[in-house]
């Protein structure tokens, strides 16, 4: 058996990466030759083995058949069904975590938070949306057709909240002046949580304004760019000798937490009592 390599795909991943019902996947990829169930479990052919197809044998779940990441481009997989898309499935396509996903969607007024899950609303049912529910533990979701891949105004929103906007202000109306700051505003503003921008707080010694104020919580988020001028620096080096001296709570993200923001920050804002969904 072929050992795990990063360049090729589960079937399942795969359906994931481009957006389709696994199950049709299997369906189509049989009906088309490549793979043929034997006693219960799939097997390649030498069709499958031909477009790429290899057996990959995982310590925990055995043995599967994975494809080369290029299969994703290959004509046979058009021929999919439009699958309904999940905020997983979307954010696999935005480079987003879920739960930003359902954030922008509500921000945008196409989903409103149920006590547990999201219901839809008449605007999101207008684009598509089709409200759903879990078998297993009955939490309201909703999917999505593929033609909102292709929403421009979404596009834009998406673009702002994964910091390729390099002008302008934040989702929110803030001024910020690097990308790091706009992540963070903007992850600040879709998860509801109020918050001043470049706060002056009642701190002894001269403490030059806080990056991200949340009233709420008391709590102080600072920004340190990897890049960030000498002056920069000297308010960041104050401010946190400040804040330690006062007992201030606060949170600093470095420009390498950045990929894990989503993570990083909801778990800060859970240790001082607030939960984002």
């Amino acid at each position: 058996m072929t050992k795990t390599t990063s360049k090729h795909l589960s079937t399942t991943a795969l359906a994931r990466h481009i957006g389709k019902e696994s199950k049709e996947l299997f369906v189509l990829l049989a009906n088309s030759g490549w793979i043929v169930k034997v006693d219960g479990r799939w097997q390649l052919t030498e069709k499958g083995k031909f477009e790429g197809g290899i057996y990959v044998n995982h310590p925990k779940f055995g043995d599967y058949i994975a494809w080369p990441e290029t299969v994703q481009t290959h004509p046979l997989l058009s021929l999919l069904p439009e699958a309904p898309l999940t905020a997983s499935n979307l954010g696999s396509k935005f480079k987003l975590p879920a739960r930003q996903v359902n954030l922008l969607l509500a921000e945008r007024g196409w989903l409103r938070k149920a006590p547990r899950g999201w219901f839809l609303t008449p605007a999101g049912r207008a684009m598509g949306g089709q409200q759903q529910e879990s078998e297993q533990s009955g939490i309201p979701f909703v999917t999505w057709p593929e033609t909102l891949l292709n929403e421009s105004a979404l596009l834009t929103a998406v673009a702002q909240v994964r910091g390729e906007t390099e002008n302008g202000p934040a989702l929110d109306g803030h001024e910020v002046s690097t990308r790091g700051e706009r992540l963070i505003d903007n992850w600040l503003y879709l998860a509801g949580v109020v918050h001043a921008r470049k706060h002056a707080l009642a701190l002894p010694d001269g403490c030059p304004p806080a990056d991200f104020y949340l009233p709420a919580l008391g709590l102080c988020i600072e920004y340190w760019s990897d890049d960030a001028p000498p002056g920069t620096l000297a308010e960041n080096l104050q401010k946190q000798e400040v804040y330690k001296k006062v007992g201030q709570e606060y949170v600093e993200i470095h420009e390498g937490d950045l990929e894990q923001l989503d993570e990083i920050l909801a778990r800060a804002l859970l240790r001082h009592g607030l939960a984002i969904y």
